[in-house]
C-alpha cells in the first residue's frame, strides 16, 4: 500500500488530528519550577511520545483488527511546551494520524471520538507522565491534569 511512513504521511487520504495538553500542577510554585526542566528533556519527551502514541495506535488497530493494514495507519506527535507562573505549565502534544484509505479513517475517527476511551487515555496519559517524571526527579505534590480537544480530520 505505502512505502513508508514517509510516504504514507504526504500521500494518506484521511488524517485525524488531537491535540492534547497536560498540565503539571504544585502548590508549591518553588518545587513546580524545579520538576519543569525534566518536560524537556529529550528522553522524557521520546517517552511520553511513544505511550500516547503507543495508546492510541493500539486502540485503532484493535477496533479494526484485519482492516487495519500494517503500513496503512501511523501516529505522529510533536510536542511542544509553555510555562509561566501566572498561566501555569503544560505541555501540548499534537497528534496526527495517517489513515491509508477511507475505511481505516472512519475506524480512526470511531476510536478518537469514544468518550468512555478517552477518558481510559486520560487516566493512562496522567499515570505516565508522572512516572516518567518521577524516574528523573522528585515529584512529590506534584499532580497531572490531562485534556483532550479539537479532534479533528485535517
Amino acid at each position: 500500500m505505502y512505502r513508508d511512513f514517509e510516504d504514507l504521511r504526504d500521500n494518506c487520504p484521511v488524517r485525524i488530528t488531537a491535540n492534547i495538553a497536560i498540565d503539571l500542577v504544585h502548590e508549591d510554585l518553588k518545587r513546580l519550577n524545579a520538576v519543569w526542566p525534566v518536560t524537556g528533556d529529550g528522553e522524557f519527551r521520546l517517552y511520553l511520545n511513544g505511550e500516547v502514541a503507543g495508546f492510541w495506535e493500539e486502540a485503532v488497530r484493535a477496533t479494526g483488527g484485519k482492516a487495519i493494514p500494517e503500513d496503512g495507519f501511523a501516529i505522529d506527535i510533536e510536542v511542544d511546551s509553555f510555562h509561566d507562573p501566572e498561566m501555569g505549565f503544560s505541555l501540548y502534544l499534537d497528534l496526527h494520524a495517517y489513515c491509508g484509505d477511507e475505511k481505516v479513517g472512519e475506524i480512526c475517527w470511531n476510536v478518537f471520538d469514544d468518550d468512555a476511551r478517552e477518558k481510559v487515555f486520560i487516566e493512562h496519559a496522567r499515570r505516565k507522565t508522572l512516572e516518567l517524571l518521577g524516574e528523573k526527579t522528585d515529584i512529590t505534590g506534584l499532580h497531572c491534569e490531562v485534556e483532550v480537544t479539537e479532534v479533528e480530520e485535517a
